[in-house]
């Protein structure tokens, strides 16, 4: 019995996986990562051209992170560590 009150308190402890900006967008085109992995406009050098692919070395946040356009707003959600 005493397991359920410590399982609740560490889920309602966690944060939330989807970080919701106000940035607005009509596609994930419009959207890009900040240093901190916080959804951004994209910056204009790289408009047009794809969301780089995450690795293990230098692009470890693309890795960890899936940016999207959801409801006219980008977001960005914590998908872990693959490496």
């Amino acid at each position: 019995m005493l397991l359920l009150p410590l399982l609740v308190s560490v889920v309602l402890s966690t944060p939330p996986r989807t970080t919701v900006s106000d940035v607005a967008c009509k596609t994930v085109e419009d959207c890009w990562l900040d240093a901190d992995a916080k959804p951004i406009k994209r910056p204009k050098k790289f408009r047009g051209k794809p969301v780089p692919r995450g690795d293990c070395g230098e692009k470890l946040m693309w890795l960890r992170h899936r940016l999207a356009c959801e409801q006219s707003v980008c977001t960005v959600t914590a998908i872990g560590d693959r490496c």
